[in-house]
């Protein structure tokens, strides 16, 4: 099964295309480039899901259960809701990131697996989540290589290296809140985003930092447009926490989609127990690429990946003449494929603000009926192939009780 699905992944990454650089000519950020991904064509459908942060504005409500490894969600709307790998949960709770991307199905309660992402602050039994935050590049990509290589994020070595990372960007926290780092160059990171603007019609982002490729794609620019600020949060608070005159070339983003599909052959399939009829994800680490890739039967939804260049940084200024060639080719050549992209998602994205002014809950969380399993941990397709226990019928249960009395009058 994982070998089909990373399939589905090869096929949609030949569909995709990388962009013209985006960079800050004066040498503002001198380690951090963007390249936009666009669809090679657009259909006129745009997606029937909603982001997390539209999900929590409509209704949707997420609750501590008390356990590191769990948090409930009600999704009382007529829409699949995308919750996004390692989304920062924030409340008046311990924090906690979301460990495999996944889809909650419409008028459902489920569970979220979830790490906690603040050593030092405790649980709050049924606290609400209310707000999502971007996590770091770096601790997302550290997570996802423990899920492809263990099949689980084990907690203790999460928390190892968030209180190592905040120790390396200078970020001070007595509850080591991985936010930290947010706190600490959030007023740079507000500045420099202006750089690196969103495209109509873009559904990915390859961010060249420092001797890194850090890329998100999602199959529709609907959902990109929603969850863009904090993809580019994610990868440009690496560049600035991490400041060098460095940054990997050209070429090798270019290389990174065909790289990508052939990492993603060598993957394992995860779920959420509670979550098995609403998606799979994928995790996979081979070629200096970690990454996950959630799919929605055969159709693609999210693919999130890291790939290291250590060794392959060039000093921006020498890449200079490179880059702005590069950008200059792609006006000239592309301008029509931008236009009627342009002009596509226009039509798309009108249809798409109909179809989310249209969505209201149909239950108060008071009327929702509690489904029986809320297992925090991964169905994984390679070792977990076990039926669900099936109770006794009436007959046999009472012959039982009658045994077991029997033999305590003995």
């Amino acid at each position: 099964m994982a070998e089909s699905l990373s399939k589905v992944v090869e096929a949609w990454l030949q569909r995709v295309v990388l962009g013209p650089p985006t960079f800050a000519a004066n040498g503002d950020l001198p380690n951090m480039v963007v390249y936009p991904i666009y669809p090679t064509e657009l259909s006129a459908d745009p997606p029937n899901i909603l982001t997390l942060e539209d999900g929590l504005r409509k209704g949707v409500k997420l609750s501590d259960t008390g356990m590191v490894s769990q948090v409930h969600v009600n999704n009382p709307l007529d829409a699949p809701i995308l919750v996004g790998e390692s989304d920062i949960l924030v409340g008046p709770t311990q924090l906690r990131s979301v460990q495999i991307s996944c889809l909650i199905p419409p008028n459902r309660r489920s569970s979220l697996p979830v790490s906690c992402v603040e050593a030092g602050q405790p649980t709050v039994y049924q606290a609400a989540f209310t707000a999502t935050e971007a996590c770091p590049w770096y601790i997302r990509s550290f997570k996802t290589e423990q899920l492809a290589r263990h099949g689980e994020a084990h907690q203790h070595r999460i928390w190892d290296n968030i209180k190592s990372y905040l120790e390396n960007t200078g970020a001070v926290s007595k509850t080591h809140d991985v936010r930290a780092v947010f706190g600490r160059y959030g007023d740079d990171v507000r500045v420099l985003s202006e750089i690196f603007p969103a495209r109509p019609g873009q559904v990915g982002v390859v961010s060249a930092v420092g001797q890194d490729l850090f890329l998100e794609l999602f199959a529709d620019p609907e959902i990109f447009e929603e969850r863009y600020d904090k993809v580019l949060e994610s990868a440009l608070i690496e560049a600035i926490a991490h400041p060098t005159d460095q940054v990997t070339r050209p070429a090798h983003a270019r290389q990174m989609l065909d790289d990508l599909a052939h990492a993603s052959r060598d993957s394992k399939v995860l779920q959420s127990r509670s979550l098995q009829s609403s998606g799979r994800s994928l995790v996979f680490s081979a070629d200096g690429i970690s990454g996950s890739a959630l799919l929605s039967g055969s159709h693609p939804v999210q693919l999130a990946a890291h790939k290291r260049c250590w060794g392959h940084g060039r000093p921006f200024f020498e890449q200079l003449d490179e880059l702005e060639s590069g950008q200059k080719r792609w006006h000239s050549q592309q301008r029509s494929f931008v236009d009627q992209l342009e002009r596509d998602y226009s039509k798309r994205r009108r249809r798409y603000k109909a179809f989310k002014d249209s969505l209201k809950p149909k239950w108060k969380e008071s009327e929702v009926a509690i489904e029986p399993d809320f297992d925090d941990g991964f169905a994984s397709e390679e070792r977990d192939s076990s039926p669900a226990p099936v109770p006794l019928n009436p007959s046999v249960h009472q012959f039982f009780l009658d045994l077991f009395k029997k033999q305590l009058d003995v």
